[in-house]
């Protein structure tokens, strides 16, 4: 028997990954390493004595997707504009992002597209049990079409308009898939062209601001000279504390839970200096664009297919923690690819257990999906045996409780009634068909969204709600769209509220500051 669903809800077979445009970004790359206190908000990063001052308008810290906005939008305004990046190139986060959410640009309005701005938001906000910010959604989206006009405007490359993972016409897919072809490229060209100065290899130690004062610039390490960028304002598009172990940890995604995806060197410092500069930090409510992952095996870029796919591909299987227990509806991520890895959260360890009805299902006759199980089980991250008994044994659960499990979850299958969770009939497969398999998955985090609480102006604030004058934080580090968890079904949303954060914090500067 074939167990299928609503296409909407999961997209079947282990073929289709790409399908999903997952916002590109399980680049696979490996961590940048912190240690000591350098990783601690609450400790003063040491701040050298400076060789060279400089003087401009408006300094941006990060030369990704929402720092490139950001350098465009205020040299456009007429600000003098320096812009610090630790890398030796522009990119960022946004290297891998496939494209841009809008509603009412002039590619839709070409091709005859609408989609309604309220019951968007309506249902974004509910995704995320209201936590998220209204108004900033409403700036968001409404300013969301005019952004993507902005973006062409100002050379960046769009190939058409599609529903990527939903339901609505409103993800603007890059021309060559890729956000560093598509927009780092074209961007840090025209930054360039409107007189930004880039400090590449710059790395920024420490923000300038007197107690009780306006936030009035950088000090930044070159590798050969101490930097004090002097400014009437701060642009921090730091990108978030991916790599940051210790904050990754606090957050339930130590290194024995997860890969390191997305581009290195995302350490928290940007976070560190806010909070230093008397900064709210929201860091405890802090999304994450993080998905399933099998170590060992192909990432997403590399066609990984029980990378990601195994948690929306497979929702008929059987998940189970590390004492044997069952844990969650396994569809749960039909209303929410993002939430496949979030109740795996507060396990030790995870196994996505099938029999062979169900592997053969998976596998749907591919061969490369067999070459990569095959793979996984010469690796020791799939585990294959003949009985439940000896799977749990392999696998490192307990084999009585997992014998349990698997009797009440078959009951469940046979009436197609899960009383437990609730779990969608039609996927209500039985384990029962021997050879059985276990597939350990971690998670491969990407990037962290929102940190640094703001308004709506995207000023950073201070424990009394209060904004930190010269002091901005863009792209995700500012990010108050999403809370605990990312609400991807509005495809593109992220990049959205990069570009609309950048562009929205520069006008508030140069209207109030310059």
């Amino acid at each position: 028997m074939t167990y299928a669903m609503d296409r909407r809800k999961f997209i079947g077979g282990a073929g289709v990954l790409a399908a999903t445009g997952m916002l590109g970004m399980m680049a696979g790359c490996a961590p940048n390493k912190q240690s000591g206190d350098a990783k601690k908000e609450t400790t003063k990063q040491q701040a050298a004595t400076p060789d060279e001052t400089r003087e401009c308008d408006i300094v941006v810290v990060g030369a990704g997707a929402a720092g490139l906005a950001a350098c465009v939008e205020a040299a456009q305004q007429g600000a003098k504009v320096v812009c610090i990046e630790q890398n030796p190139q522009a990119g960022g986060n946004c290297t891998g992002v496939e494209g841009c959410f809008g509603i009412d640009s002039g590619m839709q309005k070409e091709q005859g597209v609408t989609a309604d701005p309220g019951s968007t938001i309506r249902m974004e906000l509910q995704a995320s049990q209201l936590k998220a910010s209204g108004p900033g959604y409403v700036d968001m989206v409404h300013a969301s079409g005019k952004n993507i006009d902005w973006l062409v405007e100002n050379g960046v490359k769009f190939g058409g308009v599609d529903a990527d993972k939903g339901d609505l016409m409103v993800f603007h897919r890059f021309e060559t898939g890729s956000g560093q072809d598509s927009y780092v490229v074209p961007m840090a060209a025209k930054a360039e062209e409107l007189g930004v100065e880039f400090l590449y290899g710059a790395k920024a130690q420490s923000l300038v601001r007197e107690e009780g004062g306006p936030v009035t610039g950088v000090v930044a390490d070159t590798g050969k000279s101490v930097v004090q960028v002097n400014a009437k304002a701060v642009m921090l598009a730091t990108g978030g504390f991916a790599d940051n172990e210790e904050f990754m940890a606090e957050a339930g995604l130590d290194e024995s839970k997860r890969k390191q995806g997305g581009v290195p060197g995302h350490d928290g410092s940007g976070h560190i200096m806010a909070v230093e500069a008397g900064a709210k930090s929201c860091r405890d409510h802090a999304a994450f664009l993080v998905a399933d992952f099998v170590q060992g095996l192909p990432g997403y870029y590399e066609n990984g297919k029980w990378c990601f796919m195994i948690g929306v591909a497979a929702p008929y299987a059987l998940w189970i923690n590390e004492n044997g227990e069952r844990f969650i509806n396994e569809d749960c991520p039909a209303t929410n690819i993002m939430l496949m890895f979030v109740p795996c959260l507060r396990n030790k360890s995870t196994h996505v257990c099938m029999d062979s009805a169900m592997l053969e299902q998976y596998l749907a006759g591919d061969a490369e999906t067999q070459k990569q199980l095959d793979q996984g089980i010469a690796n020791g991250e799939i585990v294959k045996a003949d009985t439940l008994e000896a799977l749990a044994n392999a696998a490192g659960f307990d084999a009585d409780t997992f014998a349990a499990t698997v009797e009440e979850y078959n009951g469940f299958a046979e009436t197609g009634s899960d009383r437990n969770y609730g779990k969608d009939p039609s996927m209500l497969m039985p384990l029962a068909q021997a050879p059985f398999y276990a597939v350990r998955i971690v998670g491969e985090v990407n990037t962290s969204i929102g940190s640094i609480s703001t308004d709506r102006s995207f000023h950073a604030v201070d424990a009394n709600d209060e904004p930190i004058e010269g002091l901005y934080a863009i792209g995700v580090e500012g990010a108050m769209l999403w809370s605990d968890v990312y609400t991807i079904n509005v495809s593109g949303g992220c990049n959205a509220n990069n570009v609309n954060s950048a562009r929205t914090a520069v006008r508030n500067a140069v209207e109030t500051l310059l």
